[in-house]
């Protein structure tokens, strides 16, 4: 590392978000900590079944009292607190099918108070992305729904819940991730919207949520050619221009993690970097690859580009500046509030004639599709709540492309298949068909976009089905209720 990046060292960490490698935080952590690192971000990689508070954050705080320690918690089906259970509440499509602001408050409240107790005190979220593209194939049931004016107001609500217990919301993925079939973890959209219909379609939730005081914003890796050539998080004219200028945000606008391939493989993650500081981003997440061996490359590239007049010190200082100003802001500690399971519940649709209850233990069999990275391996499903309800007879996985004719199929018996977004999977929607022909009355469990239709054009087909809107724990729980007419009793956290 050269001298000139030696120096620009401390500025550079008092805007830096990296993470690590491994269940507990290395000594490298704790000596950039002591170097002025602005926090860490907190991956799904990180995470053991146990405490994230002792085995975590205590010896992360231990060091630096004010750290930034931040992690996705939306509840449903992207969670880290619940990382190896599934999440406790219902995410942001049940709850704007829903559609009452005051419960998505007080959901978000409830996470709030988990995360603060927790000791996190920056929330990747909520997720303001109108999804107006059904077939979108990385937001899907994280957005309150395709009305840009219903995900304004529970976006709003979101925030102001969450917030009002001292965990910093930030708003993502500006300026909207909603109309897109491709997966910026894997590839770049490209998004073609024109500025008006950007304005008309996806600024709203991110307008109302930096109204209701959101203290962050965090950028997509989407490109929109009517605006900018660059990625948005790279864009002067996105961030700057249109979130800045137009918007009137001046909280912490934070990068998604440069990480992800699209920007990874053609900038790097020094060059990636100083791209998005230039383009007026203040925090840059690095990603869960985004360790120790990273940081000297990226002191490197921001000395090289101050060198050359591409970033200003003036600009690193003032991204400096208001990240100070988060971690003064945020206030970790504090208690939850179970309100996740009553959200969930009224949550839950079901179509066709469902018994109340089913007679006698259900028989499980879960189509096991892809899941995308944000979710990671979060578990999901009806077998674990059932078996909690004392109402589970059997349940088998089925590994994506197996042949419906293997699928071990109970002659007698109630029978739910649980799916998730088999709109968008042909196997899924194949593998429904020949098992309801074997077993007509079986019940279909939809845990993710409920698009309605049947085996030969949606997800879950005819007959009897359920649709959870989302498939963390409390969702399962709901439908689980439902199947058997048993009431989960005690938290769902255990």
């Amino acid at each position: 590392m050269s001298t000139a990046a030696t120096s620009i060292a401390p500025l550079v960490n008092a805007c830096l978000l990296p993470a690590y490698e491994g269940r507990t935080p290395p000594d490298w952590v704790h000596r950039a900590l002591d170097a002025g690192l602005a926090g860490v971000g907190i991956f799904g990689t990180n995470l053991a079944p146990g405490s994230i508070r002792a085995d975590i954050v205590e010896p992360l705080r231990a060091t630096r009292p004010d750290a930034l320690i931040a992690l996705d918690e939306e509840g449903g089906d992207v969670t880290r607190l619940d990382y190896h259970r599934g999440s406790v509440y219902p995410g942001n499509h049940a709850l704007g099918t829903v559609d009452d602001p005051e419960l998505t408050r007080k959901v978000a409240g409830a996470i709030g108070a988990d995360l603060v107790a927790t000791g996190i005190n920056l929330c990747f979220g909520p997720c303001a992305d109108v999804n107006s593209q059904p077939d979108n194939p990385i937001i899907g049931v994280r957005s309150f729904g395709a009305d840009p004016v219903l995900v304004a107001r529970h976006t709003r609500a979101f925030v102001e819940g969450l917030q009002e217990h001292g965990v910093a919301a930030a708003l993502k993925h500006f300026p909207g991730h909603g109309d897109t079939g491709t997966d910026s973890h894997d590839a770049l959209p490209d998004i073609d919207r024109s500025l008006d219909a950007l304005r008309a379609l996806d600024l709203p939730p991110f307008a109302a949520g930096a109204a209701a005081g959101a203290k962050a914003v965090m950028t997509g890796h989407i490109r929109l050619p009517h605006l900018a050539e660059l990625p948005a998080t790279l864009s002067h004219r996105v961030v700057t221009g249109l979130l800045r200028e137009e918007l009137g945000f001046d909280g912490v606008v934070i990068s998604d993690a440069l990480e992800m391939a699209p920007i990874l493989d053609r900038w790097g993650f020094g060059g990636a970097a100083v791209l998005a500081w230039a383009a007026g981003v203040d925090l840059v997440l690095l990603g869960a690859s985004g360790g120790e061996h990273v940081l000297p490359e990226v002191y490197d590239a921001v000395a090289r580009a101050v060198d050359k007049g591409e970033l200003s010190l003036e600009r690193l200082e003032e991204a400096a500046e208001r990240v100070a100003a988060l971690r003064a802001w945020s206030a970790p500690g504090g208690a939850g509030v179970g309100v996740g399971l009553l959200a969930a519940r009224r949550a839950l649709a079901v179509t066709g004639p469902l018994p109340a209850p089913v007679e006698g233990p259900v028989h499980t069999v879960r189509l096991a599709g892809e899941a995308n990275m944000a979710v990671g391996i979060a578990p999901w499903g009806l077998a674990r709540p059932l078996e909690r309800l004392g109402a589970l007879a059997s349940a088998t996985d089925v590994e994506p492309g197996t042949d419906p004719s293997a699928i071990p199929v109970p002659e007698s018996g109630p029978l739910a298949v649980v799916v998730r977004d088999a709109a968008r999977d042909p196997w899924q929607r194949a593998t429904l068909r020949a098992l309801r022909e074997r077993r007509p009355d079986l019940v279909t469990v939809e845990m993710g976009l409920d698009t309605a239709g049947s085996t030969g054009d949606g997800p879950a087909g005819d007959g009897i089905v359920l649709r959870t809107r989302g498939a963390g724990l409390a969702n399962a729980v709901a439908a689980a209720e439902r199947l058997t007419g048993r009431t989960w009793s005690g938290p769902l956290r255990e």
